[in-house]
């Protein structure tokens, strides 16, 4: 089997920029609480515009089976109440 070293140089050359710029990335003392906070919250804001808003018909479908869900949950506890006073 015939590598492709330009391939492989390349992969190698991508991984090490990649490493360096992680390596700057990283602060060099510890974060304060706040300053970690405030670093998590900005992270969560950009994930949430990367992130594409479910459509109407998603929103309504989600809480349909909601709905369901909790109103199963309330027959299950009635039953359990039942259940509980007849022992």
């Amino acid at each position: 089997m015939k590598l492709d070293r330009e391939l492989y140089r390349k992969a190698y050359e991508a991984y090490r920029e990649w490493s360096e710029a992680a390596d700057r990335a990283r602060p060099r003392e510890p974060l304060s609480s706040a300053e970690a906070w405030e670093r998590y919250a900005a992270l969560v804001a950009f994930c949430w515009r990367l992130c594409p808003q479910p459509s109407e018909r998603q929103r309504r479908e989600k809480m349909e089976a909601l709905n369901r869900y909790y109103a199963r949950v309330q027959r299950l506890e009635e039953w359990r109440r039942r259940v509980g006073k007849t022992t």
